[in-house]
């Protein structure tokens, strides 16, 4: 009898002890090993993965519908979080519309979550492992905001979302250098030349057009012109490239235009606008590292 008690008593105990430890936080699991930290307060909780069969319908869907409550560098509103209006998701960016609730005379605005400073964001959910309240899960983008949840699910739809959009990013920036590689040749070729091809008429037309879209500040259209020039000869108006990467950058781009004023660089390396070119490539490296 003495060892049947003993037995229940351990027993008890032991079930007492899984309770304790399955209570320590919300999203403890099975896994005792510690928990990777970023920032000071805050565990690494989720790291992101592909979704197979997520479309970008889908993927916009979930970024809209899973947002509410965002903090922006630097933070105007220590108190609170500010509430997500609505959020607008494009093909090169993301826009977060935002009232500040933290005042007496609430104000609103607008976050721009370029696609291309996902580029080398580190991309992970966080649990804030200290203070009050329930909007403890983030996605944090150091220098620019932090993306808050009070759930855990809705803050892995959002992160799979934007890790999704980054490997895009990537895999559009790797298909970049490889273009650019397989261009060097016929560069050299046009470098070789004695007498360059001028321009054509056709090309002449689409040049005039994308010059009066730029004065209209439509540059996204102004772009889809200086493309079609090329596309009929790649080397024939190597200024095409230049104002290539101009009209990327005021396109909020800056991969793109560094990528195409290195096309400009490698046909016309002696040009006497060739140093302001790289310079501004110096410019646009920082514009992603930042």
């Amino acid at each position: 009898m003495f060892s049947i008690n003993h037995f229940l008593v351990l027993s008890f105990s032991l079930f007492l002890l899984a309770a304790t430890i399955g209570c320590v936080s919300p999203h403890a699991n099975a896994s005792t090993a510690p928990r990777e930290s970023l920032r000071p307060d805050y565990e690494v909780v989720y790291s992101p993965e592909i979704q197979p069969g997520a479309g970008f319908d889908s993927s916009k869907k979930d970024l809209e519908e899973n947002l509410r409550h965002i903090v922006l560098y630097p933070d105007i509103c220590p108190a609170l979080p500010f509430y997500i209006d609505k959020t607008i998701v494009y093909d090169d960016r993301t826009e977060i519309a935002w009232t500040n609730h933290c005042g007496t005379n609430p104000k609103m605005g607008v976050f721009i979550l370029d696609n291309y400073k996902l580029f080398k964001a580190r991309i992970v959910v966080e649990f804030r492992t200290v203070g009050h309240g329930n909007i403890r899960y983030e996605i944090n983008f150091p220098d620019l905001a932090s993306l808050e949840f009070d759930n855990l699910p809705s803050a892995k739809k959002v992160a799979d979302v934007l890790f999704s959009m980054q490997n895009q990013e990537k895999k559009a920036d790797s298909e970049r250098k490889s273009q650019l590689v397989r261009f060097e040749s016929t560069a050299a070729q046009y470098r070789g030349l004695k007498i360059k091809l001028p321009v054509a008429e056709e090309q002449r037309k689409f040049i005039v057009q994308a010059n009066a879209l730029s004065q209209q500040k439509k540059y996204a259209k102004a772009i889809e012109q200086y493309l079609k020039v090329i596309e009929l000869n790649p080397t024939s108006y190597p200024a095409a490239y230049f104002n290539l990467a101009l009209l990327s950058a005021q396109n909020n781009n800056p991969l793109s235009a560094i990528h195409y004023m290195k096309h400009y660089l490698l046909l016309v390396p002696d040009a006497p606008d060739a140093r302001g070119g790289q310079d501004k490539i110096y410019e646009w490296e920082l514009m992603i590292n930042q």
